[in-house]
């Protein structure tokens, strides 16, 4: 039976000009006995659905018999659809191609060094094919494409990019495209395939994007005395998405891409699901109770309708988990499961995608990009709990549908603002240079191997080439979007750890909309009352004493009034009494006789006075009293016994009893 079903084989795919290969030949027949397919039936389902544009030649291999399979299956399956819908490429997957300078053409390198700690010709490399990427974009371009019909005018109307190797001898102004490096110290210098020199950028002028040293600028100037005189820099012009896709005739450089019938299913279901969403978080702690209460409130107002996938990116930790402390992470994951177990919808629906941040632990080299995904050890249980979730390396490329996504988590506004050479302008926002610079020169981080270091054989996961239908950087600074002329939408979510900011992603519309989870739980909002009224209560207490302290200082100030006003009252009498006594003397009074009965008469009474005073005043102003005490014993003295002589004048009239007593009291 074998040897007919090989006949039939051969003969069928030979009559329409292709020949198979062996292995082909038993997967066909594996599949006839194990699945009971009708052979004739079978055999025109693979030629109908057959993607020629994929093959070199007329051989059918075993991948493109299993890729003719898979599209069978995707085609008579719904669930099938949705698996091919999302598709999730890490950096150390992301397919190869060089630039073929001869050819003019990208040829995929199947067999290259994935090696970590690649060779010194890797690094060369790595600049190399950085500029060939730029350089064959920009030579296409409308200002320096060579006309088709040679005449005096078009030649006058575009401008051609000078090799550095030919500006000796070559006078007049000229346009050059290179890498700017610092070979020297305090010199700058431009590079090509071939040569270096040196370059003045001090009077250039300079108006968007952001230079750094390992950038790829156009510069227009003048060759003089070894040095090319910059009076404009710029970075390279960029190209849109629809002409970069003619010109690779349907070469896949970003990877996954699916054959021509199943990306017809694909567009089908991505138009028809419109209530598929994506959401886009940032700096997502795991380990703070109020991010974690955060995310319980997002995932409450997504119970009901859960979105298609949520893309998750670190860092996970607020702090870096170092010295031991890194298998804390695997309870912060337990934790999140929890928490989407609480909703069953999101648990069984939604596909979580994890991106690492720059501090989460991926390994012993934590700061080399592209970054590894976080390792299985801390995430196990989190995986047999949550089966719809990924983790992925940073970078990562996501494909939905027919739409193509690059994820980057990185601070780069604040590192690529720190390095850059030459200042940008204030017109626009920073987020603007810099998603500049990224789209020119189809880099994702264009800094130093020393300021930001990269796996040398791995360099083209960083690529932007062609651009991406959206650019998702993850970075701490404020929310931004931009939606350019060459087709490519980036934006940056913000930290959602900061402000609980977050992006929602419609990928049939192609809209996006921006929220925050600004709303706390009822447990917060209880805590936050209580807060408030114990401060109000606070408020009350500090005005209630203020409120006393003024009465008692008042009633302090009138006692103190009072008892002067007593005080001055004495002092009075007691001048009175020394007047008196001169005018007795002038008028030559007979002897006065104040006995010590009647001055302690008089004490008593004083006595009686400072007695009700301290009940008046008590515990209030004893220093005060003390002092009125002393002075009023001050003023009791002890009256002698005063002998006045009598005056011989007999016509003196006898003293009065009567005045006398008045005088005494």
């Amino acid at each position: 039976m074998d040897i007919q079903w090989k006949k039939q084989i051969t003969k069928s795919f030979s009559l329409t000009g292709f020949s198979i290969k062996a292995d082909a030949m038993k997967c066909i027949i594996n599949r006839i006995k194990n699945e009971g397919y009708d052979i004739t039936q079978l055999i025109e389902n693979l030629l109908k659905n057959l993607d020629k544009s994929q093959l070199n030649n007329n051989i059918i291999d075993l991948q493109t018999i299993e890729g003719c399979f898979k599209l069978i299956d995707t085609i008579n399956s719904s669930d099938a659809i949705e698996k091919e819908a999302l598709k999730v490429i890490d950096a150390f997957n992301t397919p190869l191609f060089n630039f073929d300078s001869n050819s003019k053409q990208f040829i995929k390198c199947e067999n290259f060094d994935r090696s970590l700690h690649g060779s010194s010709n890797s690094k060369s490399d790595l600049y190399r094919k950085r500029y060939l990427k730029v350089l064959q974009r920009t030579e296409r371009n409308e200002y320096f494409a060579a006309p088709v019909l040679a005449s005096d005018k078009l030649k006058n109307e575009y401008q051609t990019i000078t090799p550095l190797s030919s500006l000796l001898g070559n006078t007049g102004r000229k346009h050059v495209l290179g890498t700017i490096s610092q070979i020297e110290e305090d010199q700058f210098y431009l590079e090509d395939l071939n040569t270096h020199v040196k370059i003045d950028i001090s009077k250039a002028k300079f108006e968007f994007g952001i230079v750094t040293i390992n950038s790829i600028i156009q510069a227009s100037g003048e060759f003089i005395d070894g040095i090319f005189i910059a009076d404009k820099i710029q970075l390279p012009p960029t190209e849109e998405r629809c002409e970069t896709l003619k010109f690779l005739q349907n070469i896949d450089l970003f990877g996954e891409k699916p054959q021509k019938k199943t990306m017809e299913q694909l567009i089908k279901y991505e138009k028809e699901k419109e209530d598929n969403s994506i959401l886009f978080l940032s700096d997502v702690w795991l380990d703070s109770e109020r991010v974690m209460e955060r995310l319980d409130y997002l995932f409450g107002g997504y119970k009901d309708c859960p979105p298609f996938a949520m893309i998750l990116m670190g860092n996970f930790t607020e702090h870096p988990l170092i010295n031991g402390t890194q298998y804390q992470l695997k309870k912060h994951f337990n934790d999140l499961a929890t928490i989407i177990q609480k909703y069953p919808n999101i648990h069984q629906f939604t596909q979580f995608i994890f991106v690492p941040g720059p501090t989460d632990p991926t390994g012993s080299l934590l700061n080399i990009l592209p970054k590894f995904p976080i390792s299985n050890v801390f995430i196990k249980e989190f995986q047999s709990v949550i089966q719809k979730s990924i983790f992925t390396t940073n970078p990562c490329r996501i494909r939905y549908c027919s739409q193509e996504i690059i994820v980057f988590r990185d601070d780069l506004t604040n590192k690529m603002r720190r390095h850059c050479i030459l200042e940008p302008s204030q017109s626009c926002d920073i987020s603007q240079h810099l998603i500049e610079l990224i789209c020119s020169n189809s880099h994702l981080c264009n800094l130093t191997l020393e300021d930001k270091p990269i796996y040398w054989n791995y360099d083209h996961a960083m690529s932007v080439y062609p651009l991406p239908d959206i650019l998702v950087i993850g970075d701490k600074s404020n929310q931004y979007e931009h939606s350019r002329a060459d087709g490519t939408y980036s934006m940056n979510p913000s930290s959602f750890s900061t402000d609980y900011s977050f992006a929602h992603y419609i990928p049939s519309s192609k809209q996006f909309y921006y929220n925050k989870a600004d709303r706390p739980s009822e447990e917060f909002e209880d805590e936050d009352e209580e807060e408030q009224e114990e401060q109000e209560e606070d408020e009350e207490k500090e005005e209630e004493e203020e409120a006393e302290n003024n009465d008692k200082i008042h009633q302090r100030d009138t006692q103190d009034e009072h008892h002067h006003d007593e005080t001055n009252e004495k002092n009075d009498e007691i001048m009175i009494d020394e007047n008196e006594k001169q005018k007795s003397k002038k008028r030559n009074k007979k002897v006065i006789i104040i006995t010590k009965e009647d001055e302690l008469n008089k004490l008593e009474d004083d006595e009686e006075i400072l007695n009700s005073l301290d009940a008046q005043k008590q515990n209030e102003n004893d220093n005060i009293l003390n002092e009125e005490l002393s002075d009023n014993n001050d003023n009791n003295i002890e009256f002698e016994v005063q002998e006045v002589e009598k005056e011989e004048d007999e016509d003196e009239e006898p003293i009065d009893n009567d005045k006398l007593d008045e005088f005494i009291e």
